[in-house]
């Protein structure tokens, strides 16, 4: 199975949030949206993950490449 997630949004709604990160590197319940996403795929052990990045992708990148 494959699993795609849109991550390229600006997060314009959440600004003053995002001017410095992107909308699924905000913090909540202490980890980042993308986090609690990513955990949530340790349960459907797919065999492939698929991330749409764009607005500040290099953070996102990072965060995933670290855990």
């Amino acid at each position: 199975m494959k699993v795609v997630i849109p991550a390229a949004g600006a997060g314009k709604r959440l600004f003053p949030h995002t001017f410095t990160k992107p909308k699924p590197m905000v913090y909540i319940a202490g980890k980042p949206i993308i986090g609690h996403i990513l955990d949530r795929m340790r349960d459907v052990k797919p065999d492939e993950i698929i991330m749409v990045v764009g607005y500040k992708k290099e953070q996102i990148m990072s965060y995933v490449d670290k855990n």
